[in-house]
């Protein structure tokens, strides 16, 4: 697997789909290692790791610790064409506080690799 760049600064779309200046948290991860492989400035912001912790963690690490076997069984399977939402998901900010997000993703090929570009919406 190549070396992901940390020093770089975020894609300015990914198929399409702005991704730097977005709003809303998004990455991009890579579907075998589940490792981040590009994180934009509102996950930064919003999740409180740098973008050099992001490139160093896989999504589990964002996760509560009781939701990752349902995560593992969930990036196991196929996935249908087009863009996936998903409610129900609990994430984890860089202080260990849990808060509820919905999901869309899409499924990229990102420099090479079969990847899942993520947008996290937090939900109140």
């Amino acid at each position: 697997m190549p070396k992901v760049e940390i020093e770089t600064t975020p894609e300015p779309q990914i198929a399409g789909i702005p991704f730097a200046r977005n709003i809303y948290p998004m990455w991009v991860f890579d579907r075998e290692t589940l490792a981040f492989v590009d994180v934009n400035d509102a996950a930064v912001q919003q999740y409180g790791y740098s973008r050099r912790e992001f490139l160093r963690m896989t999504i589990a690490d964002i996760r509560p610790p009781e939701d990752v076997p349902v995560l593992l069984r969930q990036t196991q399977e196929l996935r249908p064409k087009g863009p996936s939402t998903g409610a129900n998901w609990r994430h984890r900010d860089r202080n260990g506080m849990v808060f509820p997000v919905a999901i869309t993703s899409w499924e990229v090929n990102f420099r090479g690799r079969p990847a899942e570009l993520v947008l996290a919406r937090r939900e109140k």
